[in-house]
């Protein structure tokens, strides 16, 4: 049975509500407003300042296997 990729995101600390979100905008929004119950979160760059660079080469890896998959011989 093939595993299910989850959509990157996260749960909503005040409602509970799925979160969807992107590699992208992690990386370069200031905060994430939850769809459901509206609540912002702010990301404080100084303290993730180890999984921001860790997501920067996560984003970096997907970019270059996207290129490599789009590759014709």
């Amino acid at each position: 049975m093939p595993q299910q990729q989850q959509s990157p995101g996260l749960k909503c600390p005040q409602c509970g509500q799925f979160i969807p979100t992107t590699i992208a905008e992690l990386l370069s929004a200031q905060a994430l407003r939850c769809p459901y119950c509206g609540l912002e979160l702010t990301i404080n760059r100084a303290e993730s300042r180890h999984a921001m660079e860790i997501l920067k080469e996560v984003d970096e890896a997907s970019k270059k296997l996207d290129q490599a998959s789009q590759f014709k011989r």
